[in-house]
């Protein structure tokens, strides 16, 4: 479910979003917790191009840390996202 502030804050920078920024943007709202390598492997996308769209996501302050976790294929520490 998206939260209030969450849409309201979509609605405010959707005009100003990319196309990549907004397909990113979506994935975390429908899966929060995703890390980069998760929303890659969804997308069918190559990391180098999930990683610059969630820190401008992040820059912007509508996408914000969640948690840690352990990647299932890399075994490396992930930082997970969320927006409000």
């Amino acid at each position: 479910m998206i939260q209030e502030t969450s849409l309201e804050a979509y609605k405010v920078l959707e005009p100003e979003l990319g196309n990549l920024q907004r397909t990113v943007y979506n994935v975390i709202i429908d899966h929060p917790g995703m890390s980069n390598h998760d929303i890659a492997r969804y997308l069918h996308w190559e990391i180098n191009r999930v990683t610059p769209r969630v820190k401008e996501l992040r820059d912007r302050g509508i996408v914000f840390f969640s948690h840690y976790k352990t990647d299932s294929i890399t075994e490396r520490r992930v930082i997970c996202w969320k927006t409000l």
